[in-house]
């Protein structure tokens, strides 16, 4: 059996020259991470990730080469080299599995030897965290939550049906692009992009060699005030998505003080035929809202239309968006929203109890990015920022803006239960998408 070379897509082309020239620690790991509670058969979760490492060609393909002539490796055959690591003779084994996995995810990962590493801490003998870190260029959230899902039913023995291949969605991204479709998307977004420039913020310029390095300030919104929240954008036919994203904006020009503003999201980019693909299919899009007045509905209404002209034109990569920013240092994706699929926390497989983890110590590309994550009925709220170009006294300012915006607009939501004729909107990407 031989390894087949394929043309990657135009975004593994994009992440490959990130990892290349902008490589920092970690900032293009994509991890599936969870906590195994019970009694442990180490050969059959070996079984069980050779398996889906089997099932998804991207999880087998490596790369070599650079620019125009990078190529695409895919290995008939993947053979998970679990790494295990035994802290049950630590004084506190928990402290030192969280300290373990904050250094594997700040550990980058070479695509062009294996895109896949795989870790097992054993902190006692029915207690263990396992950690299927994964490069960019071949996974994305979405195909994270595939792969957790395979992962339990390999563990039953349960058979997960066929996966479209990721080279099939390069494939059909590459006729897209150069056909009548492809036109028409560059059109859209050179309309609806024309003259936009970045909110004006107290960014610094980027230092010349400088380390990368990446801080974080979090908070929590309540449960009262994330139920408002949905409750207010399910009235105004919409998702809990575009209320956090209009609280972003508004966030975004108190301290900027400007109306027209641009952020980018990641969006999951993936038609019916492709929910089962695993590989990088997600895709950044900037969404440019302009907000005039105070009334947080408007703002509600004006965001959501954006997302849904976005969501219908998603599928032009971003590094082709006919923009120019010109003379300046800052990029389209300075300033990052995202908001995290609701995972499934707790499963049983394999006679394992089994728990989602969601990290918060994740380096990222961007210089500024909020991410919002569900976790049960709270939303974690967590703003990631390059101290080299942001101070940390802006940050914090920011985000305590955020999470007092989203309180006020909460209180100012007044109850409402009929949801007849919600038309919501379909789901996006989430965290990746570094």
């Amino acid at each position: 059996m031989t390894v087949t070379e394929i043309r990657p897509s135009v975004g593994q082309t994009l992440l490959w020259f990130l990892d290349r020239y902008r490589g920092e620690e970690g900032a293009l790991n994509c991890p599936v991470l969870c906590r195994l509670r019970g009694p442990l058969d180490r050969g059959r979760l070996r079984e069980a990730v050779d398996t889906v490492l089997g099932r998804h060609e991207a999880l087998r393909t490596t790369f070599t080469g650079g620019g125009r002539r990078l190529k695409a490796l895919v290995h008939p055959t993947a053979t998970a080299d679990i790494r295990e690591v035994d802290l049950t003779g630590d004084p506190d084994p928990g402290a030192r599995a969280d300290r373990e996995v904050a250094a594997e995810l700040g550990t980058r990962i070479d695509a062009g030897v294996n895109a896949v590493r795989v870790t097992l801490w054993r902190l006692a003998d029915d207690h263990h965290v396992l950690c299927l870190n994964m490069h960019h260029m071949v996974t994305d959230s979405w195909s994270c939550n595939v792969i957790f899902e395979d992962l339990c039913a390999a563990l039953e023995g349960k058979d997960s049906g066929e996966a479209t291949a990721y080279s099939r969605f390069a494939e059909e991204q590459r006729e897209t692009l150069a056909g009548p479709s492809g036109k028409r998307l560059s059109a859209f977004w050179g309309e609806r992009l024309k003259e936009v420039t970045l909110p004006p913020l107290p960014i610094r310029p980027a230092t010349a060699g400088a380390p990368r390095d990446t801080r974080l300030v979090q908070d929590v919104l309540d449960a009262p005030t994330v139920a408002a929240l949905d409750a207010l954008a399910k009235r105004e036919r919409s998702t809990m998505f575009v209320a956090l994203l209009t609280a972003y904006y508004r966030a975004l020009k108190s301290v900027s003080g400007a109306e027209d503003l641009a952020v980018a999201t990641l969006f999951a980019n993936r038609g019916a035929e492709h929910r089962r693909t695993v590989g990088f299919l997600a895709n950044m899009v900037l969404l440019r809202t302009r907000l005039t007045g105070d009334d947080f509905a408007a703002h509600l209404r004006a965001t959501h239309g954006t997302v849904m002209e976005a969501f219908v034109h998603q599928a032009l990569p971003f590094q082709m968006l006919p923009i120019n920013l010109g003379g300046t240092d800052r990029r389209l994706d300075d300033v990052v929203f995202q908001m995290m699929a609701d995972p499934v926390y707790s499963t049983r497989a394999g006679g394992l109890d089994i728990d989602v983890l969601v990290p918060d110590d994740v380096a990222t590309r961007f210089e500024l990015e909020l991410v919002a994550v569900p976790d049960r009925d709270t939303v974690r709220v967590l703003l990631f920022y390059n101290p080299d170009r942001f101070e940390p006294e802006f940050a914090g300012s920011l985000l305590a803006s955020y999470v007092d915006i989203c309180t006020t607009a909460a209180r100012g939501a007044a109850p409402h239960t009929d949801q007849a004729g919600a038309r919501p909107l379909p789901r996006t990407g989430g965290h990746d998408d570094q």
